[in-house]
């Protein structure tokens, strides 16, 4: 008996730890298992390319029906107003259109797809910031980013897989000649404090990273940026 216990004491060791609910914040198109990385640093010479970084999460509990994402990001930039180069309300912002999101993962990933099959139905998109407010409050030198995306049919989700949530785009337009907008260079910081899984939970623990860097040199501490107490929002509507 003795031995059987130290036998499945020692099996209890090896076995790997389950993961708790959470999410992902990495630079890149893939998956923070694909490319963790907290740093993304340009020249700002060139009004082509573009930088992206992507958002995932794992659900440690299936859920029946998933219904869909919804997610808050925060950016502050060193200087004490946000440059207008972050200026990325659409429309009105000096780069307005310089900003996409994409709900379909690069290929291969290390995470899984739960929007496979699925067809778009509910998304919005919005860049708020103090010159352009969508949502009031915002301080000189931050803007935030929602996402929500709710594609039909909704679908059962199964546990223990780290999933693609979506990769936001931020092309190099109007960064040089004529008519660009200045601030490139600035370092910000970028940080995914909560993610709302519609038909499931909310999110609200990093599972190994929520804080990215633009430029080396930055100040902006992770913990400088608001944690936003939030509601359903939008994607509560989808109940009814």
């Amino acid at each position: 008996m003795k031995y059987l216990v130290l036998a499945l004491f020692a099996l209890a060791l090896a076995a790997p730890a389950a993961r708790a609910n959470g999410f992902n914040l990495t630079w890149g198109t893939g998956c923070w298992r694909d490319n963790p990385a907290t740093l993304a640093t340009s020249a700002c010479d060139s009004n082509d390319g573009s930088v992206s970084f992507t958002v995932s999460f794992y659900n440690q509990f299936p859920i029946q029906q998933f219904i869909g994402v919804e997610a808050w990001l925060d950016l502050q930039s060193d200087s004490p107003t946000l440059p207008d180069w972050w200026q990325l309300t659409d429309p009105g912002g000096c780069r307005q259109g310089a900003l996409s999101v994409s709900f379909e993962p690069a290929t291969p990933s290390g995470c899984a797809n739960p929007w496979q099959g699925r067809v778009e139905s509910q998304k919005f998109v919005n860049w708020s910031t103090a010159a352009f407010p969508f949502y009031g409050g915002e301080a000189a030198n931050r803007a935030k980013l929602y996402v929500l995306y709710a594609p039909t049919p909704y679908n059962p989700l199964p546990s223990g897989v780290e999933y693609f949530a979506f990769t936001v785009t931020i092309n190099m337009a109007k960064t040089v000649g004529t008519g660009a907008c200045g601030g490139c260079s600035t370092p910000v910081t970028i940080v995914l404090n909560e993610v709302l899984l519609a038909g499931g939970r909310r999110l609200k623990t990093p599972l190994d990273n929520q804080c990215l860097r633009w430029q080396a040199g930055g100040v902006t501490p992770c913990s400088a940026t608001p944690t936003r107490s939030t509601t359903w929002g939008q994607i509560k509507s989808l109940y009814r």
